[in-house]
């Protein structure tokens, strides 16, 4: 097909159903033949391995098309998925029986989903290929990658090398198809989301609306708003190790990940300290309304909600170039003085490259009344974090503020959260989620309940209303 040629809808369903049928018939043979978790994870093992071998050819191929953030931290990134789904799933298992603990005299049998549609994201299109790829092929199911139109060639390169690493094992290589970049499309990811028995979405929130609506099972992420909430208390170290955490991993990869703190709440008493450790640890402070409102001209265009695409990944300096604003190259972040919060202030919202936006309160409960008011516009179900030494302020928050990750005393990423790796951050149902938490190989399984009758009385039947302690509105 020539270049200029415009692909008809018929010509489209033809090319997916062509996809999925390779791939099914793929799947089904993993399926038949690899029958023992030893086997299936030496397939994980190998595009693991590939993958790192490969990992800044690759990670340098997306910064070159997407021309969004930087090399290294898209490095470590990958890395850390690869290492981390390696971690999870190698040992577990997804092939033999295994007793239900729940229900006596069941046995669970699992069994794959089949053929499983991914939707890739433009600000991050390297480590979710291989993450989504190593939770599904351990449930021995299949997947078709839906690049982002604007890293199509990363995305079939990376597949390309993925299949070579499968059928070093004797694996299909059709276990890891890719829309090539003649079809890719938004036209294309949503007939393939469709097609597929079941998809997930890393994309934006208009891909993970869509996979809901494919008629299919979806699992999509939530947008990251993240809040965190320095408390009155803390150690003058433990501020530092909070400034200093906040700035190093708001300036991953340029600010793309969404797992970076977006908005600080500081309390006054604490806000020179605090503001002195930002700085100088790399924080560029802009508190002058002029600049503010040249800021947010910018990054939200026409006075919109929209977020300005040509901001995005970028180092602060080369956003201050565009606003009129002079930062300095050697600047890590933005530090914006921010004292309105949810609708009242656009740049309370998801940006995605290095800025921070900090409020100041008296009181804790308005704290976490802001943070929560953020969220509402933006960002519910995903993270925030509590710095405190009061046990009852993080039972306070808890309750209140809507996320699926709430961490105390630690930042809102990196290696030492211990929540399970993943590439899918489900938000629930604030977020608009089918599930509010990391989502997993597990997620991807079927499962067979093999039952055997067992005597006596039901466990779980019980017919002894009395054995209940009654409810007295009067008591204290």
């Amino acid at each position: 097909m020539s270049e200029n040629q415009v692909i008809t809808p018929e010509q489209l369903e033809e090319y997916m159903q062509g996809l999925y049928a390779k791939s099914k018939v793929a799947q089904k043979k993993f399926e038949r033949e690899f029958t023992t978790n030893r086997r299936v994870d030496e397939v994980l093992r190998a595009i693991g391995m590939k993958t790192c071998e490969y990992a800044e050819e690759l990670c340098t191929d997306a910064l070159n098309e997407t021309k969004m953030g930087n090399v290294n931290d898209k490095m470590s990134k990958l890395k850390g998925i690869v290492f981390g789904q390696w971690a999870i799933c190698k040992g577990q298992n997804t092939v033999d029986y295994e007793d239900s603990p729940l229900e006596p005299g069941i046995k669970i049998l699992y069994k794959p989903m089949g053929v499983i549609g991914c939707v890739m994201p433009s600000t991050n299109p390297v480590a979710p290929i291989i993450g989504n790829a190593m939770m599904a092929l351990k449930g021995r199911n299949s997947v078709i990658i839906a690049p982002h139109p604007m890293s199509v060639r990363l995305s079939v390169k990376m597949v390309k090398l993925l299949r070579e690493a499968l059928e070093s094992v004797g694996a299909p290589a059709d276990l890891i198809q890719c829309i090539s970049e003649e079809y890719a499309s938004r036209e294309a990811t949503n007939l393939m989301m469709s097609t597929c028995d079941a998809c997930i979405s890393t994309g934006g929130a208009g891909r993970v609306k869509a996979a809901y609506s494919s008629g299919k099972p979806a699992f999509g992420v939530g947008q990251g708003n993240v809040q965190e909430i320095v408390d009155l208390g803390i150690s003058d170290a433990e501020l530092e190790r909070q400034a200093t955490l906040c700035v190093a991993h708001r300036a991953k990869d340029n600010g793309v990940p969404c797992a970076g703190a977006q908005t600080v709440h500081i309390h006054a008493q604490q806000l020179e300290q605090w503001k002195g450790y930002m700085q100088e640890h790399g924080a560029f402070l802009i508190d002058k309304d002029e600049d503010i409102a040249a800021l947010r001209a910018l990054v939200f265009p026409d006075g919109g909600t929209k977020l300005n695409r040509a901001v995005v990944g970028k180092f602060p300096y080369q956003v201050g170039e565009m606003c009129g604003l002079n930062i300095p190259e050697t600047a890590k972040i933005m530090l914006v003085k921010n004292q309105a919060w949810g609708e009242a202030e656009v740049l309370c919202r998801e940006i995605l490259f290095p800025i921070v936006r900090y409020t100041v309160y008296e009181k804790f409960e308005d704290a976490v009344d802001r943070a929560v008011a953020n969220l509402e516009v933006e960002g519910a179900g995903h993270t925030s974090t509590l710095w405190t030494t009061n046990d009852d302020h993080v039972e306070y928050a808890a309750k209140r503020i809507p996320v699926g990750r709430f961490h105390i005393n630690q930042p809102t990423m990196g290696g030492r959260i211990p929540i399970i790796t993943s590439i899918t951050i489900g938000c629930g149902t604030w977020g608009g989620n089918s599930v509010s938490e990391n989502l997993t190989f597990r997620h991807l399984l079927n499962k067979t309940r093999v039952t055997r009758e067992i005597s006596g009385t039901q466990p779980w039947y019980c017919t002894d209303w009395d054995n209940f302690e009654k409810f007295n509105p009067l008591a204290e």
